[in-house]
């Protein structure tokens, strides 16, 4: 009988005890002789498994500590091979350490490397035999992730929670003025109405094939690359998954022209947006799309940065229409009949929900037949809108 199974027995024991004295309770008495005798008797066999317990937990520390032993001796144990990191260049531990991993397989050098969210790493279990990316590997991608990513930059709300899918409540209704009320008068009754949008968790891949004349590149440029290269794949994937939210979900605004941008569209989205959402509204749209509207010029120079036109400034390298910073990316439709070219809103009403992990995993077989192996990586996210009237989405017409 193993240490849970003991502890589940002993809860069962204290349960029954409470319920001798319940049965007294509820009736207003005292304990009678034989229940007296038989709480005692559990009371007994309590603290029997309480020493039972306690024997079984320091038989299992030092059976862990005997393992732990062991494991030491083998990996200094000449006939085995010395540690991996020893067997690496000097330089970052981590870094070669995962350098390693990937050129040769051998993952003893990652049990000294620490999981993406501070957990120690345990190369025995998990369900698919992968790893949480390790910490500087880990923050490297999120930070080339970081440096395109349009959700960090336009505020976009971050949802917490657990499990595959959360229920995201908001305010379905127009809120209310207090109701002046006289002395002793009742209260104005009011209740906001409430939506909700259920946020489920979808799962993103990106697998990648490297050849072993490419794996026996040095260490850190290896993990240089990967680094680079699976930070700006995540960036691209996020900022598609939230464009493309924005413009099915967002409040359609029509604008003026077919496949050309006018004078008037810039006005028209802004003062489509109710006042209270424009507070910290942006712009989003393709960098071909902003200069179409930046060569729209009148008689006071509306779109293009002009010396005094405080509308149009330019706010540490980053362009503004109509006061409102202006954000590039490709996932935005381009001008064109039926296209959703410009996107502007208050992005905090846009809800971002992402997985509790971040996962690697190398496999050595797959196409080995072609001298390559290849490298998986996988997070979850979603992205939702959570009040359409907080973001406007510029649709020019058919014709």
């Amino acid at each position: 009988m193993n240490v849970e199974e003991l502890k589940q027995q002993r809860a069962t024991l204290i349960s029954q005890a409470r319920d001798i004295l319940n049965a007294a309770d509820s009736e207003q008495r005292g304990l009678t002789d034989d229940e007296r005798a038989a709480y005692d008797a559990l009371a007994k066999k309590i603290d029997s498994m309480d020493a039972e317990i306690d024997i079984r937990n320091r038989q299992e520390a030092l059976e862990r500590d005997l393992d732990a032993l062991e494991q030491r001796r083998s990996a200094q144990d000449p006939a085995i091979g010395a540690p991996a990191l020893l067997r690496i260049p000097r330089g970052d531990n981590e870094v070669r350490a995962l350098a390693h991993y990937i050129r040769t397989g051998d993952a003893r050098a990652l049990g000294e490397t620490r999981a993406s969210n501070d957990t120690d790493m345990n190369i025995g279990t998990g369900a698919d035999g992968g790893y949480a990316v390790p910490t500087g590997h880990y923050q490297g991608i999120i930070a080339k992730r970081d440096e395109s990513m349009l959700a960090n930059m336009l505020n976009v709300l971050r949802v917490p929670g657990r499990g595959t899918t959360v229920d995201v409540p908001f305010d379905n209704g127009t809120a209310n003025v207090f109701v002046s009320t006289a002395e002793a008068a009742a209260f104005d009754r009011d209740a906001p109405a409430l939506g909700k949008v259920s946020m489920t968790l979808v799962k993103y891949t990106k697998k990648i094939q490297m050849s072993l004349e490419l794996l026996r590149d040095e260490d850190s440029r290896l993990l240089d690359f990967l680094t680079d290269y699976v930070g700006r794949a995540m960036a691209l994937t996020h900022n598609s998954l939230l464009c493309t939210e924005v413009a099915t979900n967002g409040t359609a605004v029509p604008l003026a022209a077919a496949a050309a941008a006018t004078a008037g569209d810039i006005q028209t989205i802004v003062y489509s947006l109710k006042a209270e959402y424009a507070d910290n509204a942006a712009w989003l749209m393709r960098r071909a799309t902003e200069g179409a509207y930046r060569k729209l010029s009148g008689s006071d120079w509306q779109y293009a940065p002009a010396f005094n036109n405080a509308l149009n400034t330019i706010n540490g390298g980053r362009g503004q229409f109509w006061g409102f910073p202006v954000y590039n990316t490709e996932s935005i439709s381009a001008i064109g009949a039926n296209a959703k070219s410009i996107v502007f809103g208050n992005f905090a009403f846009v809800g971002m929900r992402e997985g509790d992990g971040f996962t690697f995993l190398r496999d050595p077989y797959g196409a080995a037949a072609t001298g390559q192996i290849n490298l998986y990586y996988y997070f979850d996210v979603v992205y939702k809108v959570l009040v359409p009237e907080a973001i406007r989405c510029g649709t020019h017409p058919a014709s």
